[in-house]
């Protein structure tokens, strides 16, 4: 049977009609097809809606199929994967550590920095199930696309499984809703002559109100703790209607060995925020003007600027595809049109003599007419139609969780509030050492991105964290603060937690130290039990890595 996606752009039935939604789910017939993560662009405007939607998919082509319950017939075209790329690495958020201060020495350092920043439809036979409607065939990009219609759950079932599409036992239980709700479907199978590669995300525009993503379709088959990445373009900032907002406590994050690792233990971080707010809520990773990142996403003049023009000579053109466009389009349309001869490898569509060599004018001026096409249908077209969602006077908001599957019991929506203010892409602490009779001190306090500026959060003893290349491990919670948030107003906050100062100590390797076991390190005293109930060592010093690195004491309030 095919696996079939459901990326749903419909009114949600839980919330009020003509809102916008989308979502991704795999399913087979035997074993769902886990689904690592959605990726999600919403643009309002006004009262239309555009949603495009990234398909992560590694399966066969003939497997591959999507249904899109939608509140009316929408407009569809394709968007760029590349795009989403550009636009995630745009929009990440970013962690800078200003180091200040000194050690007690200046020892050779294990990290140094001063700022770390399938085939078509089969002919419909109405015959076989009367109550499902065939309103519109069509090609849309690589797939081959119909609008569909039914007044009853079982019959728009059994009309998908007799399409190859199965849902598992569950279809009927999936489909209701949306087939009580009057919503038509989409949908889509990659055409007979596509490969799984060639799968490009989906543009939807049609008439809403709010986004939404009915996450519920994809616990079929979602991995546990999915990511989900949501950047909603409108008029102000996009916050959370019926999920929780949660800011994660930012003394958790790996400062201290560089802007890879501090992304990485911000989507820990994020994970277990989002545990303990129920498993539904949102982090915000920036709210803001769209403007500052347009420039970082080429646009599809951009893509084909180095192009020689075709009338300047096939063989020129080939080469300036090869040389210049970074898609593995270019050397599977060479491969197909212009076959490699024995003994020859790839380097010879970029060389203009070689190809004279082993081709006839008539190949190359064939080749060269047919990759062009190409270019100008899977990567120009696509791109310019993702790139007109990104208007610069537009604010964005980029939102971000990770799901599993027993915690998508709720569609989450999405509004916009002209209250609240901008969420800063960089966050930003400070590292302090200072040399004292007793040996380093050092302290972290967090800084502008975090919402708490200036709060000193670890007090240190010994060399800090970044001689060791490692990060203290601390007995906090991840969240700071949860919150609910509307279309107006201020968040009401349900929690915000106060921390008292972590204590670290660390090995303090310096000949200038008095304090210490004269071992190069310092004893670990017996801090007990916190008023909150955690330990920090319990008595019994214990070294958290090789390189050194022990936890004292951290302690905590709840409010």
């Amino acid at each position: 049977m095919r696996l079939i996606t459901f990326v749903c752009l419909a009114t949600s039935v839980l919330f009020s009609a003509q809102q916008a939604s989308a979502c991704g789910g795999f399913f087979c017939q035997f074993t769902p097809i886990n689904q690592s993560g959605e990726q999600i662009v919403f643009k309002q405007d006004g009262d239309r809606t555009t949603t495009m939607v990234r398909i992560f998919y590694s399966g066969e082509a003939s497997e591959f199929g999507w249904v899109l319950p939608v509140p009316a017939t929408p407009e569809l075209s394709v968007g760029d994967d590349a795009l989403f790329n550009q636009l995630e690495a745009a929009t990440r958020p970013q962690f800078d550590l200003l180091i200040t201060g000194s050690e007690c020495v200046d020892p050779t350092r294990v990290f140094e920095g001063a700022t770390l920043d399938s085939s078509g439809f089969p002919l419909p036979v109405p015959t076989a199930v009367p109550s499902v409607v065939i309103e519109q065939s069509l090609e849309v990009g690589p797939f081959d696309a119909q609008v569909i219609s039914s007044d009853s759950a079982n019959a728009l079932a059994l009309w998908l499984a007799d399409n190859n599409l199965d849902l598992t036992d569950r279809g009927s239980e999936l489909l209701e809703p949306y087939v009580n709700a009057g919503m038509k479907f989409v949908v889509l199978k990659l055409q007979s002559d596509q490969a799984a590669g060639d799968i490009q995300p989906i543009i939807l525009d049609y008439p809403s109100t709010k986004p939404v993503i009915p996450i519920t379709l994809t616990s079929i088959a979602a991995q546990d703790d999915m990511d989900v990445i949501v950047w909603v373009l409108g008029d102000n900032r996009a916050v959370p209607e019926n999920f929780l907002h949660v800011t994660p406590n930012y003394t958790r994050i790996n400062w201290y060995t560089g802007s890879r690792n501090a992304y990485a233990s911000y989507q820990t971080l994020i994970t277990d925020a989002m545990n303990e707010a129920g498993g539904q809520g949102f982090a915000t990773d920036y709210a803001g003007s769209l403007a500052p990142f347009i420039d970082q996403i080429a646009t599809a003049e951009q893509l084909t600027a180095n192009l020689t023009p075709l009338a300047d000579g096939s063989a020129e053109y080939i080469v300036s595809a090869w040389d210049f466009i970074a898609d593995p389009l270019v050397f599977a349309t060479l491969q197909e049109h212009l076959p490699l001869p024995d003994g020859q490898d790839s380097s010879v569509y970029g060389n203009t003599l070689a190809l004279a060599t082993q081709y006839t004018q008539a190949e190359l001026d064939n080749a060269a007419t047919l990759l062009d096409a190409a270019i100008q249908e899977q990567i120009v077209t696509p791109r310019q139609n993702a790139y007109d969602l990104l208007d610069d006077d537009l604010y964005l908001t980029r939102l971000y969780t990770t799901l599993s599957a027993d915690e998508m019991l709720l569609d989450p929506s999405f509004v916009f509030n002209p209250d609240m203010g901008d969420q800063a892409l960089v966050r930003q602490a400070t590292l302090n050492s200072e040399c004292t009779d007793e040996g380093t001190d050092w302290t972290l306090t967090l800084g502008e991105g975090t919402g708490r500026t200036d709060e000193i959060v670890i007090d240190g003893r010994g060399l800090p964290p970044t001689f060791f290349a490692t990060a203290p491990v601390l007995e906090q919670d991840a969240s700071w603060q949860i919150a609910l948030t509307k279309s107006s107003g201020a968040p009401e906050i349900q929690t915000e937690r106060t921390f008292e100062i972590a204590q670290v100590v660390t090995f303090e390797n310096t000949p200038n130290a008095n304090a210490g076991n004269g071992d190069g390190t310092n004893p670990i005293p017996n801090t007990g039990n916190t008023d909150s109930g955690s330990t920090g060592g319990g008595g019994a010093a214990y070294w958290l890595s090789l390189m050194g690195l022990v936890l004292l004491m951290t302690r905590k309030k709840s409010s």
